[in-house]
């Protein structure tokens, strides 16, 4: 690894996309490496420098026309890029995930491909995307969160059999911890429920919904000192979330602390 690599490499691993950028960007055009024009994609699309990143992609696909690389990159830039209209961002992403899946039949590429079919809303499409990306690799916790995902109301114990495995994959996968007490509440097992809104928490603090479901779940139960900590925790992380308020003054409703209620909605209006 040269110079210019290393320092790269450093800017990107602490964050410091800009002069990631700036440094990929001089090593691509001096060594007119298509690996290197990839990195330097990614790292403008972390900047949501959207033509930029599309730029360096198809500068990529110039030098190696068949570098399945570039082209999910090019997919995964159309599935995350904020300023074009959603429905022609993911066909546009659609159709570079099937290139590149011509060149390599990735499993990684197949729940990309999964994933811009479900924002299609092509649920049948997504379905056999990810159970390919299965076949390929049975331990792609991604897809079996997926499927999961999709079967939740038509089949809820095979999705917890779905997500049950893809936690044992990757224990801390937040958001498969997450529709896992979902569905184990829907079950009415409040106890597996508590414990996997627990975790969810535990992995991803600022997300909201982990905060919500935890207090709720504590709530349900009786819990009512903990569940009123979690709450609390959840709107001083969230002040600007409709939500955490509200479901905040729900529950302090139900303790018949009414005027506690009435000031926490309050301090939620616009």
């Amino acid at each position: 690894m040269d110079y210019l690599e290393e320092q790269a490499e450093r800017a990107e691993e602490k964050g410091d996309f800009a002069v990631a950028a700036a440094l990929w960007r001089r090593l691509a055009e001096k060594d007119r490496d298509p690996l290197h024009f990839v990195r330097y994609g990614r790292v403008a699309q972390n900047l949501e420098n959207w033509d930029e990143a599309e730029q360096a992609y198809a500068e990529a696909l110039r030098i190696d026309p068949n570098l399945h690389l570039a082209m999910e990159a090019l997919g995964d830039l159309w599935a995350t890029r904020t300023d074009k209209d959603d429905r022609e961002s993911f066909e546009q992403a659609k159709e570079w995930f099937l290139k590149a899946l011509q060149g390599e039949h990735s499993s990684r590429t197949l729940t990309f491909l999964g994933g811009a079919y479900l924002a299609l809303e092509d649920y049948d499409a997504a379905r056999q995307a990810f159970e390919e990306a299965l076949l390929v690799n049975p331990q792609n916790e991604e897809a079996l969160y997926n499927i999961a995902t999709i079967d939740a109301k038509k089949d809820p114990q095979k999705s917890i059999d779905l997500l049950e495995k893809a936690v044992e994959i990757d224990p801390d996968y937040s958001a498969a911890h997450q529709q896992l007490g979902r569905l184990y509440h829907g079950e009415r097992d409040l106890a597996r429920a508590e414990y996997h809104f627990r975790r969810s928490f535990e992995l991803d603090p600022h997300d909201v919904f982990s905060s919500l479901y935890l207090a709720n779940i504590l709530a349900v139960q009786g819990k009512t000192t903990e569940a009123e900590r979690t709450y609390r925790l959840a709107v001083s992380l969230h002040p600007n979330n409709k939500d955490a308020g509200e479901f905040f003054a729900r529950f302090l409703e139900f303790l018949g602390r009414n005027e506690e209620a009435t000031e926490v909605r309050s301090h939620n209006k616009p």
